[in-house]
């Protein structure tokens, strides 16, 4: 699938469109990257691996449930991005294989980390920086959780901000801090029952 299609299925099924027949692929990329999910999940993660070229950057998260208070404990984060170069995959790999992955199982408080660099815009675009996120509840259930943007991004429309900031501690484009050489992000997910596929 094309890079710009493969962003065209993500943000349909972010935004709680159906499911089209074309997302089946999507759907079998993502079963197939959980056949890799590590037997043992902690809490703190990495996605990129410390060798990876880019800005070091720390995402701090709290998982709650559909009534956006109660913590949403032992579900898995499945969480990826692109390199700095903006790419997901390596050339020659098969699409979807999300090079730059990682899983973080939440807290009792429903709280996660995960250590990896600063994603790139796809090249050629205005399509802004993100990481995407999806929820592995302990019952079994599956959910899109969105994505994070980032608020210095200068490809981040004033649309997107405005709907960010009436979704509140939920936006998806959130503040970057900078401790030393290392970028932090809070973000907030919230399990949507519409989102479950």
């Amino acid at each position: 699938m094309h890079r710009h299609a493969a962003f065209a299925l993500v943000t349909l099924l972010v935004t709680g469109a159906p499911l089209a027949a074309q997302d089946t692929e999507f759907i079998r990329a993502l079963e197939r990257a959980q056949e890799a999910r590590p037997a043992s999940v902690a809490t703190s993660a990495r996605i990129a691996p410390a060798s990876e070229a880019g800005t070091r950057l720390v995402i701090r998260g709290r998982a709650v449930a559909a009534d956006g208070r109660t913590p949403l404990a032992g579900a898995v984060v499945f969480a990826y991005h692109t390199d700095r170069e903006g790419l997901y995959d390596r050339q020659g790999s098969p699409a979807h294989s999300w090079r730059l992955r990682g899983w973080a199982k939440t807290d009792a408080d429903g709280a996660f980390e995960f250590s990896t660099i600063r994603p790139g815009a796809y090249p050629g675009t205005r399509i802004a920086q993100h990481v995407h996120f999806t929820l592995f509840t302990a019952a079994g259930e599956r959910y899109h959780a969105g994505e994070l943007h980032f608020a210095d991004d200068p490809f981040i429309g004033e649309r997107e901000r405005t709907a960010s900031e009436r979704a509140g501690e939920f936006g998806s484009v959130r503040p970057v801090r900078r401790e030393g050489d290392v970028q932090h992000v809070d973000v907030r997910l919230r399990l949507e029952p519409r989102q479950r596929f």
